[in-house]
């Protein structure tokens, strides 16, 4: 089970390092169990080359449908506002700190523990 199909080339997709297939199970009703299986040995493909031309197809067919497509531009364009969001609050957050050193004067203000300069021993 270890073994690669034949059909499976490994994906390395700009570089990256070598993608292992994973297992992908789903359950079906024993009906179409049968024609599968029918057909598997009249095409003499492996049930994992069955199911990757199938899972194929079936992803092929939804990128191409414009609904999903639109659905898919929607949610990363609600993504990107709620990042937008995240990113102006941390932004104010580091704002109101940044200011807030800037205020403190310079030599005076004593440092976490109120001893500013002196060292433990002192």
């Amino acid at each position: 089970m270890g073994e690669q199909q034949p059909g499976m080339q490994p994906q390395v997709p700009g570089g990256e390092e070598e993608r292992k297939p994973v297992v992908f199970a789903v359950r079906i009703d024993p009906a179409l169990r049968e024609q599968v299986e029918g057909l598997r040995g009249i095409t003499e493909q492996s049930v994992n080359e069955v199911g990757v031309e199938a899972l194929t197809a079936w992803v092929d067919n939804k990128l191409a449908d414009e609904e999903v497509r639109e659905k898919a531009m929607a949610g990363i364009e609600e993504e990107e506002r709620r990042l937008q969001e995240r990113r102006s609050a941390i932004q104010k957050v580091l704002g109101a700190t940044a200011s807030a050193a800037e205020e403190k004067p310079e030599g005076g203000g004593a440092g976490r523990g109120g001893r500013r300069g002196k060292s433990v021993s002192e």
